[in-house]
């Protein structure tokens, strides 16, 4: 007898539009549509808050996730071409015309800062930024 699963996609939230992150969002899958411009907003801190962001449709526009502080994004993107890259900014972005679809960035609340961890398939599809 094979198992049953409800509710399996209640964690994933779509995007396509501007957005403010909640705590309560908290393990929460963000897919992103990338047809548009839009920012994410993340929630204060709190230690242990931790969302993944992934493009789940590849497009020109650009989506910026911030925390709203500065330089208080810290981590690594990596991608294909150069490798690692710092990040200490106050947004990482989802480059229009670069980012592809499965590209993903990952960040946790440590109290402090946000803890980032991106992957992406094209050559700096994700990116620390400052505005």
């Amino acid at each position: 007898m094979g198992r049953v699963f409800f509710n399996t996609r209640k964690n994933v939230h779509n995007l396509s539009g501007t957005y403010q992150v909640l705590a309560s969002d908290s393990g929460k899958k963000f897919s992103i549509d990338l047809d548009e411009t839009f920012v994410i907003t993340l929630p204060a801190h709190q230690e242990g808050l931790n969302y993944e962001f992934v493009v789940t449709d590849a497009g020109s526009g650009e989506v910026h996730v911030t925390s709203g502080a500065s330089a208080n994004m810290k981590g690594w993107a990596m991608d294909p071409t150069t490798g690692i890259n710092v990040v200490n900014n106050v947004l990482v972005e989802f480059a229009g015309s670069t980012a592809i679809l499965g590209d993903v960035m990952r960040c946790y609340s440590d109290g402090t800062n946000w803890i980032v961890e991106a992957f992406s398939g094209g050559s700096n599809g994700i990116l620390g930024a400052d505005s």
